[in-house]
């Protein structure tokens, strides 16, 4: 069904303050043109509209404020080691990569492995990649930070006992100082980054095809996708401009040492992306990254990490750096989304934007925190809030390695960690994201982790004094995300805005928390054209005159 005009009754969440149930929605060319009663719909289109009238519960179409869109179609055409349970596992699984895919090339993994989750509560070694797969290069991603490498892609990397650890990143080595396979942070990974064949064109693109494929499943019509580079940037600007886009996605530049504002500024304009439609794509606030991780025990703390000897977590962007990428987006009316993880990080991040808006008043240009899960104060909360600073929150990922903190921190503060009751009850607006595709990217499972605490492996919720409510929990993956970089209009059902629903088999304000992961996606709705499931066929009609 393509975009024109369309009459949708049936139990209907806007979103919208002022009508926020209704019982039908009018589309007519790409947006919305009312919501009401069914009556009052019909008598806002011509005689003659479509009408069709659907089961379950309509919403508007979900928002992820954080997910690798073109890093999930990326993970489709590389080895899965989702759910190995031992090295033997993996092991296996990249043996059978190799002998269907002959040859000398690169054997990659998206896949975030962690130690608890494996037979051997350890890594693999570069050692036991080579034996898999001799002779190729092997490099598994975890998470986007940190990357196991085989032996061969050591070597071909020039990587060695005499190597030093590159600035904001780290080389691990065993007892004789030789390079284990963990690289940690982008730049140790970069050390071989550096020599992987690039990919093409047409890789590019048929990865963002198959990202927005899974996305739209999930009934999500507007994404974040962060952390993305020049060449990336244009990829996704050929999509826009070839109408390949079938959900609207904010491309988030990715800032550095090494790549100030005005180098992003020229990565933009070369590729063309302000060229492309602006309702299906938009440049974001600038990405940058500022410590690691909790499940990676690299986030960057106030306190030292258990069991080490002083070690606070890694601080990958001095703060003069952070300071001048940041002062330079709010001069030029842009924002920055900064990963910050760690309470250290999160107070600096906030201590740096306190003295840019000294300058230039940086409320609703698009500054967020970044998952900022561990740890953060009511001090720090209480600035977010003054400073006009969203927080971009990722439920998926407690669930994904919560029992991992516990096991790095204690059950107290893993309990505290990720705390959206907190952050809602300190005024602070929060988006959900997914940050996908390593965790679920199911806005339904955020949801449903949001509310219940719940965390693979564990039986009993992981501090369930910080879940929220049904309402905030649906807000979270609508107005909320839509909140953190803006744009598109997204995030609510209103007359004028986009025409972006989902179309769900159960209420998500009505169901236990626990059903809330069971509900389906039964249709998603961009621009009033469906773009995944159907209407169905029952209940069809047309509108009569008045």
């Amino acid at each position: 069904m393509s975009a024109g005009r369309l009459v949708i009754v049936g139990d209907v969440l806007t979103m919208d303050p002022a009508r926020p149930r209704v019982a039908a929605v009018a589309i007519a060319d790409g947006l919305v043109a009312a919501t009401g009663d069914a009556d009052e719909v019909r008598r806002a289109v011509p005689a003659g509209t479509p009408e069709v009238r659907v089961a379950g519960t309509v919403v508007p179409g979900f928002v992820d404020s954080h997910v690798h869109l073109l890093w999930a179609g990326r993970r489709a055409a590389r080895v899965s080691l989702t759910g190995a349970t031992s090295i033997a596992e993996i092991q296996r699984r990249l043996r059978a990569h190799a002998a269907a895919h002959p040859g000398d090339g690169w054997i990659e993994a998206d896949d975030d492995l962690d130690p608890w989750d494996l037979a051997e509560n350890r890594l693999p070694t570069a050692a036991e990649l080579e034996a898999a797969a001799p002779g190729r290069g092997v490099l598994l991603d975890r998470r986007g930070h940190d990357a196991l490498a085989g032996t061969t892609a050591l070597r071909l990397a020039g990587i060695t006992a005499a190597t030093p650890d590159p600035p904001g990143g780290r080389v691990e080595r065993d007892a004789h100082g030789d390079p284990t396979g963990l690289l940690v942070e982008h730049p140790a990974v970069a050390l071989v980054r550096a020599v992987l064949p690039p990919p093409s064109d047409a890789d590019r693109r048929a990865w963002i095809e198959a990202g927005q494929r899974e996305l739209l499943v999930h009934g999500i019509t507007a994404a974040t996708d962060p952390a993305v580079a020049g060449p990336e940037l244009a990829a996704y600007a050929d999509a826009a401009r070839a109408g390949a886009l079938r959900l609207r996605v904010t491309a988030m530049p990715l800032g550095s040492a090494d790549t100030g504002f005005a180098a992003l500024d020229r990565a933009v304009a070369d590729c063309g992306l302000e060229r492309a439609d602006p309702r299906m794509l938009r440049r974001g606030p600038t990405k940058l990254f500022l410590d690691g991780g909790g499940s990676l025990g690299t986030a960057l703390l106030s306190a030292p990490w258990p069991g080490t000897e002083g070690y606070h977590g890694n601080q990958t962007l001095s703060r003069d750096v952070l300071l001048a990428h940041c002062r330079d987006a709010a001069r030029a009316g842009r924002g920055a989304g900064v990963h910050a993880v760690g309470d250290a990080a999160i107070d600096l991040v906030l201590d740096v934007l306190a003295e840019v808006d000294a300058e230039t008043p940086i409320a609703g240009l698009g500054f967020h925190l970044i998952h900022a899960y561990l740890g953060p104060g009511a001090a720090a909360m209480g600035a977010a809030r003054s400073l006009g600073v969203r927080v971009s929150a990722h439920p998926a990922l407690q669930w994904d390695f919560g029992a991992g903190l516990v096991d790095r921190l204690g059950e107290e503060r893993a309990a505290a960690a990720n705390p959206l009751r907190a952050w809602l009850d300190a005024g602070v607006e929060v988006g959900g994201g997914s940050d996908g595709p390593g965790p679920p990217i199911a806005p339904l499972h955020g949801m449903w982790q949001a509310r219940t605490r719940r965390v693979r492996g564990r039986e009993a919720p992981l501090g369930p004094d910080q879940a929220i409510t049904a309402a905030e929990a649906l807000a979270l993956f609508t107005t909320g995300a839509a909140a953190i970089t803006g744009g598109h209009g997204t995030g609510r059902l209103r007359p004028g805005g986009p025409a972006d629903l989902a179309v769900l088999d159960g209420d998500p304000l009505a169901v236990e928390p626990d059903a809330l992961r069971d509900i389906r996606v039964t249709a998603t709705i961009v621009g009033g054209t469906v773009v995944h499931g159907g209407l169905g066929a029952a209940g069809r009609r047309t509108v009569a005159g008045f």
